[in-house]
């Protein structure tokens, strides 16, 4: 009787085991999920870029909508940090306005504010995120789009936009991780300075 109850309990313990394993992926699934982006460009078709093209912030660069601005950390700060890093990782030029610079202009909200239909009023482009799971049902979708502007043309002659579940970071660092990350594969398009 008493191997039985022992067998008993290391059996009970495999499979508490094998649940936690599996908890654990399935919470790593979920959050693959959550991480999920969708990325749309669009530019004109005469326009190319330069890998000594530089870049500067225009006037009133930042269209942050009135929920991001009462968030607990700075929105703007958050996304300037990650659009200068992504630049820098190509070696372009962000800086003071110059005579050839495209200007930089960048428009964030979320789903409750701007929905794709206003996007695409608005901007001619949405990134149409899905919500498949019920994780990510339970998150808001958020866009960010992002112009560059050539001056003397006055127009946008790129536009790029990311669609993305938001609140799922727990930490100030891991927020800034994943938005340098999507900034760099908004860029990579962009040519490397040599």
């Amino acid at each position: 009787m008493k191997k039985t109850n022992k067998l008993s309990i290391i059996s009970l313990s495999a499979l508490l085991i094998s649940l936690c394993v599996f908890t654990g992926q399935l919470h790593a699934e979920v959050n693959l999920e959550l991480q999920r982006s969708s990325i749309v460009i669009v530019s004109e078709p005469e326009f190319t870029f330069h890998a000594k093209s530089s870049f500067s912030w225009a006037k009133n660069y930042a269209d942050i909508s009135g929920a991001l601005k009462k968030s607990e950390f700075s929105v703007q700060q958050l996304i300037d940090t990650a659009i200068t890093q992504a630049l820098k990782n190509k070696g372009l030029n962000l800086g003071a306005p110059a005579e050839n610079s495209l200007l930089i202009k960048y428009h964030v909200s979320l789903e409750s504010e701007m929905d794709d239909t206003a996007l695409a009023i608005n901007y001619g482009l949405a990134p149409g995120l899905r919500a498949n799971s019920v994780a990510t049902k339970k998150h808001e979708r958020g866009t960010l789009v992002v112009d560059f502007i050539d001056p003397k043309l006055n127009k946008v002659v790129w536009r790029g936009a990311i669609g993305v579940f938001t609140g799922i970071e727990s930490t100030q660092q891991a927020r800034q991780q994943r938005v340098n990350m999507l900034l760099s594969e908004l860029f990579k398009g962009l040519p490397a300075s040599h």
